[in-house]
């Protein structure tokens, strides 16, 4: 008799520790679960302010360009008048041959 007691108490030991191993294991999980959504959302709050930041530096880049290409134009536009503007001084200089002053047409 001694020895079913003996051995129905190993086994209530041995059902406990195994009750302890799975409640230990649920919250474990539990534990994880929470830690793996924490996860997901911080990869996706990263993703769209790194999405974010590539649209802003894109339209920036963008204004930028159109502002170095509206200088240029008008860089060369106002060197081309420059350049046509002293071409004809210097042809007009050339052709009046009255030691460079112009002549007046009268009508």
């Amino acid at each position: 008799m001694e020895t079913t007691f003996f051995v129905l108490g190993m086994l209530s030991i041995i059902g406990a520790i195994v009750v302890a191993l799975i409640v230990w294991g649920v919250f474990k999980i539990i534990k994880l679960s929470e830690t793996i959504e924490q996860q997901e959302e911080w990869t996706r709050n990263n993703d769209r302010s790194t999405w974010d930041l590539i649209h802003r530096l894109n339209d920036d880049l963008g204004r930028r360009i159109d502002d170095l290409e509206r200088n240029t134009v008008s860089y060369v536009s106002d060197a081309i008048h420059e350049s046509k503007s002293y071409t004809d001084s210097r042809f007009d200089k050339a052709t009046s041959g009255n030691n460079g002053s112009k002549q007046l047409i009268k009508g």
